[in-house]
């Protein structure tokens, strides 16, 4: 009666397709872990090889793993990459778009390089990789896409300005897609990591990093694996009704955030 409630059915991703971009990073190695815990095959993609040395490390581990070296700022061959991706693959489940760069400078010393590239990177691909992925899910009649958010598109700090503004269009971007994705099958929610320790964080920092920590209820930065839960409800039948939203990871920063 209640065997298809089981947390083993409802979190499975037994068989399933799931695409992430920015594969060679911090965030895409929790991410990549609890998914192949989950029983998915996984396709990581990243503009450099390092990509190669993430797979190799999950196969090791027993994961099915490929990858394809793709710079999704590129869009004309990002969308043929996802198709023939689906096509090797029998189809495309879950797209994760994890890539993402970030540029820490005053405003006043900014160039428009410099804000256009991450623009082009966090926000722009983003469209992109969505709009290839959401064109095979509809015609399946299921898919899931989650965008990569954070809480800085909640608050902000300085010498973040295009990142901030990327994120906040993010969060604005899987609300209106959702909106227009209804009744396709396909749902759209953004995953919002608060201070994670990955290789762009400041965690380094000493001061920064206990300042953060001691700021937070949890007492401590985030890790990439804190992330795997709240992704696999995104992406399993666990979460079919969520739709349209962003889920915030922050051991509570933004609950005490003035």
């Amino acid at each position: 009666m209640f065997a298809h409630l089981t947390p083993q059915k409802l979190f499975s991703l037994e068989g399933k397709v799931v695409l992430i971009t920015g594969g060679a990073g911090g965030i895409a190695a929790g991410l990549s872990a609890g998914f192949a815990a989950a029983g998915a095959r996984l396709v990581l993609t990243d503009r450099n090889e390092s990509v190669e040395r993430r797979a190799a490390d999950l196969r090791a581990a027993g994961a099915d793993v490929t990858t394809e070296i793709l710079d999704v700022t590129d869009a004309e061959r990002t969308q043929a990459a996802i198709a023939a991706i689906a096509e090797r693959a029998g189809g495309l489940d879950v797209v994760v778009n994890n890539a993402a760069i970030i540029v820490r400078k005053h405003f006043l010393d900014l160039t428009i390089e410099e804000w256009r590239r991450v623009i082009d990177v966090d926000i722009n691909a983003c469209f992109t990789v969505a709009q290839a992925a959401a064109r095979i899910m509809v015609k399946q009649g299921s898919g899931r896409i989650i965008n990569m958010g954070s809480i800085m598109g909640h608050v902000s700090r300085p010498i973040l300005t295009p990142y901030v503004t990327a994120k906040n269009a993010i969060h604005g971007f899987t609300r209106a897609l959702a909106a227009d994705l209804a009744a396709t099958g396909v749902t759209v929610n953004a995953l919002a990591p608060g201070y994670t320790i990955t290789e762009f964080s400041e965690a380094g920092k000493k001061d920064f990093h206990d300042f953060v920590a001691d700021w937070i209820p949890l007492k401590r930065w985030g890790k990439p694996e804190d992330l795997c839960g709240a992704a696999l409800l995104l992406a399993s039948a666990a979460g079919a009704y969520v739709n349209g939203q962003v889920l915030y990871v922050d051991g509570g920063f933004l609950a005490v955030t003035k």
